[in-house]
């Protein structure tokens, strides 16, 4: 395990269910039912699935929200960052479960961690089927393309092809176009660094992702590459909570507000992003 400040971080690389997440656990099993922690955070008490640990869901593979370290085993990233420092004023160690995208929110509702903190976008349908919390990050899907592209709107992928990373909000935002009637090839990866390696090879005209993840995947090629359109529609980012776990949800919040308010987000936000004006979100 590596420390960081107070905070231990365990990595759980979860190939299954995740079905050892909750073994060895001195309190009880269940998102609403386990040890009761009296954490800074919020004024009422609340349970975790571990006594004294906030266990998270995170998929990690979306820099540079998250994503490990050049030794392929530390984890790093806004997300990453943000979940330890919530632990910490909430007074909690932090355990990452490592989790593939279409499977992380069955994971919360089944109680293999408390909270999925991994670039989680605002949605209706969303907050219909889990808690979701307030919004921490402004955000809002775009398009991708080389410089020499002759695309600059999203109806101009007519008779070509997009990649975007399956399960997310911008797969879906495509596939929307689709029922309406554009006639694009729709390219989905299990990884959005997979959708960028086609767009880097050519395989693919543009990729449709996150505008807080677009630049970062370029990397040294992001003079080759312009963002061409965004979507009228904003989609925050948030965390997802099980539904009726009101209490962790509040005490996390607070915990946000409280390093929202001490300069620690800003601080996170300038390091990830060369700027703290993405967090101006409520």
């Amino acid at each position: 395990m590596k420390k960081v400040g107070s905070v231990v971080i365990s990595i759980i690389l979860c190939l299954g269910l995740l079905a050892a997440c909750g073994s060895g656990n001195s309190g009880t099993s269940g998102g609403s039912g386990g040890a009761s922690s009296d954490a800074a955070a919020g004024d009422s008490a609340y349970s975790t699935i571990k006594e004294g640990t906030l266990m998270v869901g995170i998929e990690i593979g979306y820099p540079p929200m998250e994503y490990f370290d050049e030794d392929g085993k530390t984890p790093i990233g806004f997300d990453v960052e943000m979940a330890t420092a919530l632990a910490e004023d909430m007074g909690l160690e932090l355990e990452l479960i490592d989790t593939a995208w279409d499977g992380i929110f069955a994971g919360v509702d089944t109680d293999k961690y408390d909270v999925v903190i991994s670039s989680v976008s605002w949605t209706e349908d969303r907050n219909d089927k889990m808690l979701l919390s307030k919004t921490y990050i402004a955000n809002a899907p775009v398009l991708v393309v080389p410089n020499d592209s002759e695309i600059a709107d999203i109806q101009d992928l007519a008779g070509k092809s997009v990649a975007v990373q399956m399960e997310t909000t911008a797969d879906y935002l495509v596939q929307e176009y689709v029922t309406g009637g554009l006639d694009t090839e729709v390219k989905q990866f299990d990884k959005v660094i997979n959708a960028f390696d086609e767009l880097k090879a050519g395989r693919t005209d543009a990729v449709c992702t996150d505008s807080v993840v677009a630049a970062f995947y370029l990397g040294d090629d992001a003079a080759n590459y312009k963002t061409v359109w965004e979507a009228e529609e904003k989609e925050p980012i948030c965390m997802a909570f099980k539904k009726g776990n009101d209490g962790i949800k509040t005490a996390v919040e607070a915990s946000l507000d409280n390093i929202k308010a001490s300069g620690k987000l800003a601080e996170i936000a300038n390091k990830y992003f060369g700027t703290d004006s993405v967090i101006n979100v409520d």
